[in-house]
């Protein structure tokens, strides 16, 4: 089978890899047909994440049954399935914890970072990990259901009201799953990005009554013009960190998701004066259905998010479209595309 390997930072190359075997009873052989470029995936190429060399990247993917294990029977042969990348052992203390999308295991078992992913034509995983995908819902739309959980983890850690005024720092997938995330529990806010294109595609394809702005500082304005605070911000960026927290009303909530290194400082009594948070999320915990069940009833619009397709055998064009020029070694920010879909190219041997 083909497969996207990541050797180095800048090195990465499409191989012939044999197709994985079942080995367990509850292991599930699925057949890839789409898997959706995350902002890790770039981090990896980009030598600004870590990655174990010579592992298969891709995470956020959906496909059909071709096999299963003695054990299964929730599953068959032809069933379309999405794919929960988190693997989980459920035993570690961090999984006793409640904390399993911190499994202690994560160093070897991490899907496209350090095990073999799903930019390729055929992934095994534990049967706990798939969900049947409905007819009327594409391979492509499905491959949002693990970032949408991923939204859907970061705001249970919040003590949400319907009435929070809320930016959202990105206007790129994460940004607009965001809000969208934000928008199924009734808050309403805005979208906030530096690009023009981009802001203008968010506020074709953003949730009713969210709307999209150049600057933070407009963004705020208009959610709250008399004390120019609100009472969440979301970085998906990695960039502004701590510098807004003088924009947060007293009780405020700061998301930070954006996975990029950086430096940020802030006053420890202005937080606890006026009873700031500043909460990190990554990856899911327990979200996942939720997110199945937000795409496969349509309320998230994945076919708007999506924007661009391509085969897996031209991802260098699709990650250029995202801003990453693997030929070049560049990595800069992209206006063309909002979310790209790889879709396997069903070679195998």
């Amino acid at each position: 089978m083909l497969a996207l390997v990541y050797k180095s930072a800048w090195d990465v190359a499409l191989e012939e890899r044999p197709i994985p075997e079942i080995k367990k009873d509850n292991d599930v052989l699925v057949r890839i047909r789409a898997t959706g470029v995350c902002g890790t995936d770039l981090g990896i190429i980009s030598g600004k994440y870590h990655a174990v060399p010579s592992t298969i990247l891709g995470h956020e993917s959906a496909g059909d049954v071709v096999a299963v294990g003695s054990a299964v029977s929730s599953l068959k042969p032809g069933d379309r399935v999405v794919i929960d990348p988190t693997y989980y052992c459920g035993q570690c203390e961090m999984c006793r914890t409640g904390r399993q999308n911190h499994c202690t295991h994560k160093s070897v078992t991490e899907t496209g970072v350090s095990a073999d992913g799903t930019f390729t034509d055929y992934y095994v995983t534990e049967d706990r990990f798939l969900y049947k995908l409905k007819d009327h819902i594409s391979y492509e739309e499905a491959t949002l259901t693990e970032p949408l959980s991923c939204m859907l983890t970061g705001i249970n850690q919040i003590n949400l009201l319907p009435n929070f005024t809320t930016v959202i720092i990105g206007a790129g997938p994460i940004g607009i799953l965001y809000s969208y995330a934000l928008a199924s529990k009734g808050v309403t806010g805005c979208l906030v990005d530096i690009s023009e294109e981009r802001l203008a595609i968010a506020d074709s394809i953003a949730p009713e009554r969210w709307s999209a702005h150049a600057t933070l500082e407009a963004a705020i304005h208009k959610l709250a013009p008399e004390k120019n605070q609100v009472d969440m911000i979301v970085d998906t960026t990695g960039v502004v960190g701590t510098e807004v927290l003088s924009q947060l009303a007293s009780g405020g909530y700061l998301m930070l998701v954006g996975l990029r290194d950086g430096v940020s400082s802030f006053n420890p009594k202005e937080v606890v004066d006026r009873s700031l948070k500043i909460i990190g999320s990554i990856d899911s915990l327990g979200t996942f259905s939720t997110a199945h069940y937000l795409i496969e009833q349509q309320i998230i619009p994945a076919k708007k998010i999506i924007t661009h397709s391509y085969p897996l055998d031209d991802f260098h064009e699709a990650f250029k479209t995202l801003g990453c020029n693997i030929s070049e070694r560049t990595l800069q920010p992209s206006s063309q595309a909002i979310k790209i879909v790889l879709q396997s190219n069903g070679s195998g041997n």
